[in-house]
């Protein structure tokens, strides 16, 4: 082998290296961890969620109407069209306590073989009071 083709092959090389480390990057740039783990630990504070249930519910029609977009695209399926039941326990009618809600939703449960999945990390605590206002809303009387 000459010099050429060693340079050449080098030089290559190291072209093949620079493009995909760099497209690397682009895909998935380096993540800050400790940023996010810290920021995710300031929304679950207890006074954090207590600022969140305060906001929800001083504008609670508004609060309820997205709390029922984020049920029917997450919850109907066990707990059936406005709550009426299914796989799941009716909600309609019942009448619940807003931390006892908010808590199976963050934590899930089990009963038996049905399983609700915890939803704390899905939704904020914002989302999660958001659904409690719905739920509660269809203890009401309509």
């Amino acid at each position: 082998m000459n010099n050429k083709n060693i340079f050449t092959r080098v030089r290559f090389g190291l072209l093949a290296l620079a493009l995909t480390s760099s497209v690397a990057y682009a895909v998935a740039p380096p993540v800050d961890d400790q940023g996010k783990a810290e920021k995710k630990k300031d929304k679950e504070t207890p006074e954090h969620i207590a600022a969140m249930k305060a906001k929800v519910f001083s504008k609670e029609s508004v609060s309820v109407a997205i709390g029922e977009k984020r049920f029917n695209q997450t919850c109907v399926y066990c707990h059936g069209y406005e709550g009426s039941g299914g796989k799941a326990r009716k909600l309609q009618g019942r009448d619940f306590d807003a931390d006892y809600l908010f808590k199976t939703i963050t934590k899930g449960k089990k009963r038996g073989s049905l399983v609700m999945p915890p939803w704390k990390r899905t939704f904020t605590p914002e989302q999660r009071w958001e659904l409690v206002t719905y739920i509660l809303s269809l203890s009401e009387e309509k």
